[in-house]
């Protein structure tokens, strides 16, 4: 059985999403309006309501959900702002988005575009494109993998990967049994500390770096030092790595 619902919104609508199990789908890249199917056994049980520009999707806690297999597609304008919440359901989010938050107790994430990222997950895979502002990640048994993030970092996982291949801000990893990788790290305060797990991090070239590296149960590897530059004040950053049982890598980046 299935359900379809249009709206017409305004320049930044904003979609919440709450249910318990299922796949939310969400593609941006209409103009104007948000278009939204329900394809479930139980579609006329959910609540689906609009206030102002605000689209809400729930599902009655006083029902049963009949199954797994409820599935939840979204056409949203560009730079729509997104909510879903679902204790086992794969959410896959394409297209530019706005301020993205996702928490879920299990299943895999992913993201295409977005202006912010807040994601926690229990158990399952997120991967993301370009974050333009800040992106704060707390995963437990799954890996994370970020191409762009032009904000600030902030990540606590336990037990799964996170890379990166670029951050622009400033950025703070706590990793437990997993390796952590973040390929040129632009901020001017770097602090990654793994238990069980090795760091890899690149540098742009002129900096000033200002290192505090401490490995308890493995090896560092750094760069040779660049020529120096007496006619260019290069910018200072802090650099605290640490590691218990893994290896520390830094590298310079062109």
């Amino acid at each position: 059985m299935g359900r379809n619902e249009r709206w017409e919104v305004g320049d930044r609508p904003f979609l919440d999403v709450r249910v318990p199990v299922g796949t939310i789908e969400v593609c941006a890249g209409t103009s104007g309006h948000v278009q939204l199917t329900v394809d479930a056994a139980d579609a006329d049980e959910f609540e689906i309501f609009k206030t102002g520009d605000r689209i809400s999707v729930r599902h009655p806690s006083r029902w049963r959900m009949r199954g797994r297999n409820s599935r939840i597609v979204a056409e949203v304008p560009s730079g729509t702002d997104v909510e879903v919440s679902s204790t086992s359901g794969e959410v896959r989010l394409m297209g530019r988005l706005g301020v993205v938050r996702v928490h879920t107790a299990s299943g895999d994430i992913k993201v295409g575009d977005a202006t912010r990222l807040d994601v926690t997950t229990a158990s399952g895979q997120l991967s993301c494109g370009d974050i333009s502002g800040e992106a704060n990640i707390s995963s437990v048994s799954g890996d994370c993998e970020l191409r762009v993030v032009d904000g600030r970092l902030d990540a606590t996982l336990t037990s799964g990967d996170l890379r990166v291949d670029e951050c622009g801000g400033d950025i703070t990893v706590a990793s437990t049994s997993g390796d952590v990788r973040i390929g040129r790290c632009c901020g001017s305060d770097i602090a990654v500390r793994s238990i069980s797990g090795d760091v890899r991090v690149g540098l742009p070239t002129g900096i000033r770096v200002e290192a505090e590296i401490s490995t308890l149960s493995g090896r560092a590897s750094l760069p040779d030092a660049a020529p120096a530059q007496v006619d260019r004040e290069r910018r200072p950053v802090r650099l605290h790595l640490k590691t218990v049982s893994g290896d520390i890598r830094v590298e310079r980046t062109s």
